[in-house]
């Protein structure tokens, strides 16, 4: 079959054009719209309304397609760009033209209807922190009201009091809703808004949120199909917290940036829905009483030994972040755990051990290494478990004597590699490993901030990695 009778191509053509024709009229009523302002009132007002009724069509055109090419890509993708025109628009100057409350009001109802010709109500998603203008803010979130079947919604982590007032006054039309996210800006008010009118709801997330107090746990609780529950860094008490994990029988995960022990110590039993972990531990050992069944794990700043993790049967992802890798025992946890990981993440970690990583982490898919201070002092070969499994490899600012140059050749089987910060990485070390056969299977290589590297190294990987 040619490419051009392919059905998956066709279709992959038509979103195109349909997404080209949607963002090209939003382009033409922009430009039109501040070429007349230019032309004062009477002109910029004439054209509003030419606007306007250009609105309805676009949006009676996208509503007769079918419901999930629309919904699944067109619309996500229109309200993107849309978004990013309303931004622009915003600030262009028209001058003294929108000062009266008159005009201004004329302003906003045009970007209302710009943005009602594309958001259908068959969207499921709506991310509202695609966008710092404090205007396309205001006017996203008025416009919640025309798309009451939303399941997610993201708003931006900037704590404005209007806002608040605006989003308590519309989550009673979300009925839908099951995803949650405002991060610094909710409160205990919205809280007990989503308990009375969004019996859905599976995940919130409001960390950093300091209006979010002891005074919404009651109407947490009420949520029963709550899986995942963010609230670290709000003004809710650890006491409380552990009467919600004690109270949501479905719930998947623990967020706690504090210490976690006084929590756990005050659960009377085990949490077995429990598979995600991030947060503060020093007592390994009550971790893994209470959490039995951890598949992620993302410990932060760990000082003591935690090497009784190893004793979690599920872990296939793990993420430290500030810490030593020697003081903390980790080489205990990687002897353990390595043969079923299959995503480890390093963050300003001292004294990494590669060894250890190539010894014991066999069947690893991805590997990240941020700023970290790493030896390897053995010699490896390439048709170890590790070399052959690995696909994803990113290494940002590494520090210490060892540069990964050595071993970089042996992972034959990479996809995604990753360079940020590393001068070591220079055209001469590119080159030597393309030419002993190595990065064939590379779909996506990306370098930032590091040794000579230059065109050259662009026409060896595209010559020689298909």
């Amino acid at each position: 079959m040619g490419k051009k009778n392919n059905p998956e191509f066709l279709e992959n053509m038509a979103l195109l054009q349909v997404c080209q024709m949607v963002r090209g009229a939003g382009v033409n009523w922009i430009r039109r719209l501040n070429a007349a302002a230019e032309n004062g009132e009477s002109s910029w007002l004439q054209e509003v309304e030419s606007v306007e009724e250009e609105c309805v069509l676009v949006r009676a055109r996208l509503a007769s397609l079918p419901v999930p090419f629309v919904s699944e890509f067109v619309v996500l993708y229109a309200t993107k760009e849309f978004i990013k025109m309303l931004e622009n628009f915003s600030d262009y100057n028209h001058g003294p033209l929108i000062s009266r409350i008159l005009d201004r009001q004329v302003h906003e109802s045009v970007c209302i209807n710009m943005l009602k010709a594309v958001l259908l109500p068959c969207i499921s998603k709506f991310d509202i922190s695609v966008t710092y203008s404090s205007f396309a803010h205001d006017i996203l979130i008025k416009f919640l009201y025309a798309i009451p079947n939303i399941n997610t919604l993201i708003l931006p982590s900037i704590p404005r009091l209007i806002y608040v007032q605006q989003l308590v006054e519309r989550i009673q039309i979300l009925t839908n809703l099951e995803n949650f996210s405002f991060p610094k800006g909710c409160t205990t008010k919205i809280i007990i808004q989503l308990s009375k009118y969004c019996p859905h709801m599976k995940k919130i997330s409001v960390q950093d949120s300091k209006s979010v107090d002891d005074g919404c746990v009651e109407h947490l609780l009420k949520m029963r199909n709550l899986l995942s529950l963010n609230i670290s860094e709000t003004s809710i008490s650890g006491n409380r917290y552990a009467a919600l994990l004690s109270g949501l029988p479905e719930i998947r995960d623990v967020f706690w940036l504090r210490p976690v022990e006084p929590v756990l110590g005050k659960l009377t039993a085990c949490l077995p829905s429990v598979v995600v972990f991030l947060g503060d531990i020093s007592d390994a050992k009550l971790l893994v009483q209470k959490c039995p069944n951890i598949t992620h794990l993302f410990v932060y700043c760990p000082s003591e030994d935690i090497s009784d993790l190893g004793e979690l049967k599920n872990v296939v992802s793990i993420s430290i972040r500030e810490c030593s890798y020697t003081e903390i025992k980790f080489n205990d946890v990687i002897n353990r755990l390595g043969p079923r990981l299959e995503i480890l993440e390093a963050c300003q970690v001292d004294n990494i051990n590669l060894d250890d990583v190539i010894k014991y982490c066999t069947g690893l898919c991805s590997l990240w290494i941020n700023y970290c201070h790493v030896t390897c002092t053995e010699t490896f070969y390439p048709e170890l478990p590790h070399f052959q499994n690995l696909e994803k490899l990113k290494i940002i600012g590494n520090g210490g004597e060892f540069t990964f140059c050595s071993v970089l050749h042996l992972y034959v089987n990479l996809t995604v590699l990753h360079f940020v910060g590393m001068e070591h990485i220079t055209d001469a070390v590119i080159s030597q490993i393309v030419k002993a056969g190595g990065f064939r299977n590379l779909t996506e290589f990306i370098i930032d901030y590091c040794g000579h590297v230059t065109m050259e190294t662009v026409w060896l990987l595209m010559q020689n990695c298909p």
